[in-house]
């Protein structure tokens, strides 16, 4: 864990000696749809980049789906890394929603478009990646797309680097 992790947890936390966790009310296994009285919201575990056990919620009259933090990257041995094997089958069963709206865990809502401009430069960035070496994949990505990356596609492509660097040490 990182010391940003460690302070984070210090912070919201400060009594952890004394901190105990009540026991889940509900556990469901897959998906749950829960009757809000006016408002049905459908809640999924769905595979991710971020963590094992990712679950989104999805609020079909208003297409809005809450990804928490299942998009995003994740930190292993001090590298941050998208889980290159489980990139296209957590987009798969993010896009089988009909949504307009999403909430990701540190940004404000974005719209469709945004998320497939996300989707489309993780996928570029992934695609170009196969080599524990960051400059051979900028120098792929560049030939694959005929441009340099841009910053975002930059960041992904170091992650997914990392993230070859990672599984080489297994």
């Amino acid at each position: 864990m990182s010391r940003q992790c460690l302070e984070i947890i210090r912070t919201e936390l400060p009594m952890r000696d004394s901190f105990k966790l009540k026991p889940a009310d509900m556990i469901f296994e897959n998906s749950l749809t829960i009757d809000l009285g006016n408002k049905v919201c459908i809640i999924e575990t769905i595979i991710g980049t971020h963590s094992e056990d990712s679950t989104i919620i999805y609020v079909p009259d208003d297409k809005v789906l809450f990804l928490g933090d299942s998009a995003y990257g994740t930190t292993t041995d001090s590298l941050f890394h998208y889980k290159q094997s489980l990139l296209i089958p957590m987009i798969k069963d993010i896009q089988k929603y009909d949504a307009h709206f999403f909430i990701l865990g540190h940004e404000s809502m974005c719209v469709l478009e945004e998320m497939n401009l996300y989707w489309k430069e993780l996928i570029s960035s992934s695609d170009a990646t196969d080599s524990t070496s960051l400059e051979i994949a900028m120098k792929c990505f560049e030939n694959k797309n005929n441009r340099i990356p841009n910053s975002n596609e930059q960041f992904f492509i170091q992650a997914f680097v990392n993230d070859q660097i990672l599984k080489s040490r297994v």
